[in-house]
């Protein structure tokens, strides 16, 4: 009867565990990353369990397979039976243990070419301000040939100060829109439409439209980041982001989705398309135990609270959950065949070193360019000739090159960098374009230094950030400075220089 009992408690045991592992697993797809996160001290400590339940029988059988001991009924062979008990729980245990470290101990010891994993995955939130001791005296137009440098209307915003501004280019600020009443930091991004209106991102929150004069057309609420992109419809394409839980190898794991949303030009969302769902086979496993070791520790669950609590969500960007961080949306203005059609898009994905075209019609993608070659790359743009430029941030080299490559041969076929290489280095964000005299303006974010630069390297025009914080010598972060190339087709430029 005892014995019966007790079988009876075990079993009732791994009901409870298995339920508990069962909840754990689906619980993020029913009840979002938030629940997930919360629940999983629990749904992990149940898995562990049921996993040394299941070594311990398994070894149990093994044993009395090869042993008559436990087919014997004898006080003896009882005592026998107990000891054995003990010493497979045991071994159980630390077999257990050993895998657990095995499959999710630190990734930070497993290597990844000349790199630990740690370093070569980790992420960096973006920064407000840079530090200007060296360059302290630096504001504006540093340098200036317009014989030979491309001559246009600059449009950029600061991400540590409010206001988008239109700069000539001698440094003369031409035009400014405000929008202080949003209580709002500029985030990297903001497009110029062809009737003076401005499309801006606040900081991982809203997309907005302000008419000329810094009037609030309307807003867009999600999480917005990084990139505004204008389709000949007139439809927008932007970056959001998601607080969700992914499958990645059978295992839910939490993560930051990215989104390619499109926009209609009153401000509706028309589509949305997961990131994820476009390049989830080029996601690392590394992502679950890094992941999981991470909310596994009490003060980083105390930090997903305080952000649920502040911002209404959980996940920020920089942070581990951030696999993706998508940076660029160029939309293809041509077919190009091996490349892509018209319509597609190409996209950047820093945390996977990946330069991709997505078909949009298929989500999938059709061209894929950049691990092992680049390292936490930005902004690429389809050129005239069909190339595609890319600012390569070198983080793993620790220096940065401008990039033009052949995607049909993907074949490198121009790059810059500076002498020593070491010179020019923005470890994150940064931005290129290719103007239509052959010149390339670069955005060297980590020193809020853009510079326009000849195809054989000589450095024609230069402008450093004139927003400075004196006292503790630091300079408000330029994202992405571009140059207005085609004015006439802007009238509200007209007459501005």
């Amino acid at each position: 009867m005892f014995q019966k009992g007790r079988h009876v408690r075990f079993k009732l045991i791994i009901a409870i565990l298995l339920i508990l592992v069962i909840i754990g697993y689906f619980i993020g797809f029913i009840g979002g990353a938030y629940i997930f996160v919360l629940f999983f001290p629990v749904a992990s400590i149940a898995a562990f369990a049921l996993g040394f339940f299941a070594i311990f029988l398994i070894g149990k059988l093994i044993v009395w397979a090869f042993f008559h001991v436990f087919r014997e009924s004898s006080k003896k062979s009882s005592k026998l039976r107990k000891a054995t008990n003990i010493i497979i729980g045991f071994v159980a245990f630390i077999f257990l243990i050993t895998l657990t470290a095995k499959i999710f101990g630190n990734p930070g010891n497993r290597k990844i070419g000349n790199t630990s994993a740690i370093k070569a995955l980790r992420t960096l939130p973006y920064v407000a301000w840079v530090p200007a001791q060296k360059t302290i005296k630096k504001r504006g137009v540093t340098k200036y040939n317009p014989d030979k440098a491309f001559s246009g209307v600059n449009i950029c915003a600061s991400i540590g100060a409010a206001g988008v501004h239109l700069i000539d280019m001698k440094g003369r600020v031409l035009h400014t829109w405000n929008a202080n009443n949003m209580n709002d930091k500029w985030h990297a991004a903001v497009k110029l439409c062809q009737n003076g209106d401005l499309l801006a991102i606040a900081e991982s929150r809203n997309l907005i439209r302000l008419d000329w004069n810094s009037n609030v057309e309307w807003m867009n609420k999600m999480r917005y980041h990084h990139e505004i992109s204008i389709a000949e419809n007139d439809d927008i394409y932007v970056l959001g982001r998601k607080d969700e839980v992914a499958l990645i190898y059978g295992f839910p794991v939490p993560i930051l989705n990215d989104y390619i949303a499109i926009i209609s030009p009153d401000g509706k969302t028309k589509r949305e398309i997961p990131i994820f769902k476009i390049v989830r086979k080029y996601v690392s496993f590394d992502i679950i135990p890094k992941t999981y070791r991470w909310i596994t520790k009490k003060n980083n669950l105390k930090k997903i609270l305080k952000l649920r609590k502040k911002h209404n969500y959980i996940f920020d960007v920089g942070s581990i959950f951030d696999i993706f961080h998508t940076n660029t949306i160029t939309i293809m203005d041509r077919d190009i065949e091996g490349l892509g059609r018209k319509g597609d898009l190409i996209i950047c994905i820093r945390e996977l070193d990946l330069i991709g075209v997505v078909d949009i019609e298929k989500e999938e993608l059709v061209w894929v360019w950049g691990p092992g070659e680049l390292s936490r790359p930005h902004h690429p743009t389809l050129l005239e000739n069909g190339n595609i430029l890319i600012f390569d941030n070198g983080r793993i080299k620790g220096y940065s090159r401008i990039v033009e490559l052949d995607p049909i041969t993907k074949k490198i076929v121009w790059e810059y960098k500076d002498s020593p290489p070491q010179r020019f280095y923005s470890r994150i964000m940064g931005a290129c374009q290719r103007l239509p005299n052959g010149n390339t303006l670069v955005t060297e974010s980590d020193k809020s230094r853009i510079f326009e630069v000849t195809p054989d390297g000589e450095i024609v025009w230069e402008f450093y950030n004139p927003y400075i914080d004196l006292i503790k010598k630091k300079r408000a972060v330029i994202y992405r400075m571009m140059r207005i190339t085609d004015s006439e087709n802007y009238p509200n430029l007209d007459g501005l220089y």
